[in-house]
């Protein structure tokens, strides 16, 4: 290394500025005592803090067991830290920028990855293009002023840490900057409102806008500052920033004035001549472009010549710019992500109105279920209710989807409530919505499934299990009346086709005045009955081998069809819980599987009995042989099939059974059905 000799720029807590000389033939100490050779006027400073030393052709730092340590680049050092130009030093709240002195000795240490003071870069754009900061060199005692902060963007009672002057230059001139620059919707717009309007504030002759790319992370280097756009006088050349400025600013995150008239007596470029097209700075701003916590670039501008120099009014106006230039910089890529957002909704949109399209798809070749698409597709020509009957299983919600987005509402909601699976007292609420505080638990107002399916589709599954109160309540919707959300009080009007299904005789339940015969007839004005797959044997292969590709591809297993007797066995059986029975077996098949195609051995059946035909007026048995038995055996074989049925709901038992629970509870316990 030819010289030894550096600089300390030195910033206390009460902003004072001062350079300080090192010398590699000394230790130079840092701390609070007079012996000292930078005294640091800060309590949070031990007495002798730390030591700067020249060793080895390099420039270190050490701690001295202080009590609250030393920050290089906000890193807490523990041993000896090398130096590199434009470390930034904390002890405190003093601030220290380590500078070296020419430009050998950059070349000798190399750009070092600084540590970011943005935490990650958040300028929308992923690659900056170009070119780079000018390798050239400033001299820190340059530097005639600088700012932390500026009174403009002073909010009410904030402490402005760094000297502020009251300037010469009316604050309306920067609202209407800010606003204009709010309003662009370019990057490139954005960057012209900025450097003209400073150039026609400060009387400047050239400026450049450099910014850090969105991948800068924990660290980065200066070299990855881009210009992104720069203004000069006709036939010159802007002159780029230098590195070492730049490491500064950025660093630093102040802004600083340069007078660099001294520095244009000596050639000041490391690898190449000053070309004389370039307009040189005599005079130089520079500012760091913040925003909250991080760092997104610098503002360089400059005078070439001597007829107007910078003032202190300058400085402050050109961060106060900068800092709205951040703002306005933030805005703009956070339009730009929402508008990324919005266009993968968008698209994540399509795909899964794709994947409902291909849910809804009615497969099935034998002559009942042709006559169900059928059907289904006629019913999607209008708005009139329709009602779906059909075991549990069979496919019901299937079909109404298939209605649903095969008609003019297919791109309007398509929403599903179960009546059984909510409680009475809740299901008027599911279905209307509540008002805050209507009962205990309604924290806040919810809209009901009738407000989320306007202009589109409302699926109401198992209706025989709504109560007959909700009943006339649901009727007066259907009639077109308005309605109420539960503990309100203005009506509300919704545009909804209604789509009913059930596995229940309802016109036994209307007989026996448990569904309401006119809510039945308003229901009914279309009606499709979906087959249980027992009685449709056609569908069985074509039903199986869909939901073998399907889990195959989902599970990754090669699996080619089914051995003869596994399909054997698929036809004989009487499949009780229809389609959704033989999804779920083959589903299970393909998971545990063992060999390249599925066997008889690889099924899990169920040995219930079906339920037999639940939509006609009488109860239909499946065709079986007769065989004898007296009324109690048919009598407890009966209550056995409603209890499984059920899944052992003892109420629901009593009621389809038509008896009181008391005497289902006699006659479980007289046949021993409990054990």
């Amino acid at each position: 290394m030819e010289s030894q000799h550096s600089y300390l720029i030195l910033e206390e807590e009460n902003g004072e500025t001062r350079t300080v000389t090192l010398v590699s033939s000394s230790e130079t100490f840092l701390g609070r005592s007079q012996e000292c050779r930078v005294i640091l006027s800060d309590d949070r400073a031990s007495r002798k803090h730390a030591v700067i030393h020249f060793q080895k052709d390099r420039w270190f730092l050490t701690d001295l067991k202080s009590r609250n340590g030393t920050l290089v680049n906000d890193r807490l050092i523990e041993q000896p830290t090398p130096l590199n130009h434009g470390d930034f030093i904390k002890i405190g709240h003093s601030q220290l920028t380590f500078f070296l002195e020419t430009p050998e000795n950059s070349e000798t240490t190399g750009e070092e990855p600084l540590d970011s003071p943005s935490g990650t870069g958040v300028f929308g754009i992923s690659e900056l293009s170009g070119a780079a900061p000018s390798d050239s060199l400033f001299n820190p005692d340059e530097i005639v002023d600088r700012r932390k902060q500026t009174s403009f963007l002073q909010s009410p009672g904030q402490t402005v840490t760094a000297k502020v002057t009251r300037t010469g230059y009316d604050a309306a001139d920067l609202c209407q900057l800010a606003y204009q620059l709010g309003k662009a919707e370019h990057l490139s717009d954005t960057a012209k409102l900025a450097l003209e309007g400073l150039l026609n504030a400060t009387d400047g002759d050239a400026a450049g806008l450099w910014l850090l790319p969105q991948e800068v992370k924990s660290t980065f280097r200066i070299s990855q500052l881009r210009l992104v756009a720069h203004i000069a006088p006709d036939n010159m050349t802007y002159s780029h920033i230098s590195e070492s400025l730049a490491k500064t600013v950025i660093s630093s995150r102040e802004a600083v004035l340069v007078d660099e008239r001294k520095m244009q007596e000596t050639v000041r470029y490391s690898k190449t001549p000053p070309e004389e097209t370039t307009l040189h700075p005599f005079h130089t701003l520079a500012a760091p472009i913040r925003f909250e916590d991080s760092v997104l670039g610098l503002i360089h501008i400059y005078n070439g010549t001597n007829h107007r120099l910078f003032t202190p009014d300058d400085l402050e106006y050109t961060l106060a710019v900068a800092d709205t230039l951040g703002t306005a910089l933030s805005h703009l890529t956070r339009e730009k992500e929402l508008s990324a957002d919005l266009k993968d909704a968008r698209q994540e949109n399509i795909l899964l109105r794709e994947l409902l399209t291909r849910e809804t798809e009615i497969i099935g070749v034998s002559p009942p279920m042709c006559h169900v698409a059928q059907l289904a597709k006629k019913a999607s020509e209008g708005k009139a209710t329709l009602l779906i009957y059909g075991e549990s299983g069979v496919g019901k919600e299937l079909i109404a989807r298939a209605a649903h987005f095969a008609g003019p509402r297919k791109d309007k909601p398509f929403v599903c409530l179960n009546c059984a699976a909510i409680s009475e007292s809740l299901l008027a609420s599911e279905l209307f919505g509540h008002e805050k505080g209507a009962f205990t638990g309604a924290t806040e107002r919810k809209i009901g499934k009738f407000e989320a399916a306007n202009k589109g589709t409302l699926f109401l599954d198992e209706i025989g299990e709504m109560s007959p109160a909700l009943q006339a309540k649901f009727l007066r919707v259907l009639e077109g009346a308005p309605f109420e959300r539960v503990g309100g009080n203005t009506p509300i009007t919704v545009d909804v086709r209604v789509v009913a299904a059930t596995n229940r005789n309802l016109e036994q339940e209307v007989a026996e005045g448990r569904f309401r015969h006119d809510l039945f007839f308003r229901l009914r004005v279309l009606e499709i009955m979906v087959p249980p797959l027992r009685k449709r044997k056609e569908d069985i292969p074509v039903l199986a081998n869909h939901f073998l590709e399907r889990f195959s591809k989902e599970t990754g297993r090669k699996i080619h069809g089914f051995s003869p007797a596994a399909m054997k066995r698929m036809l004989e059986h009487r499949w009780p819980g229809n389609v959704r029975e033989l999804k779920n077996t083959i589903e299970r098949a393909v998971l545990l599987g063992t060999s390249r195609q599925i066997e008889e051995d690889d099924f899990v059946l169920s040995v219930l009995r079906t339920t037999g035909n639940t939509v006609t007026n009488k109860v239909v048995t499946e065709t079986e042989p007769f065989t004898p038995m007296s009324i109690e055996e048919m009598e407890n074989r009966l209550i056995f099939a409603t209890l499984e049925y059920c899944e052992g709901n003892k109420s629901s038992a009593a009621k389809i059974l038509g008896i009181e629970r008391t005497t289902l509870d006699r006659k479980i316990k007289r046949y021993k059905l409990n054990s």
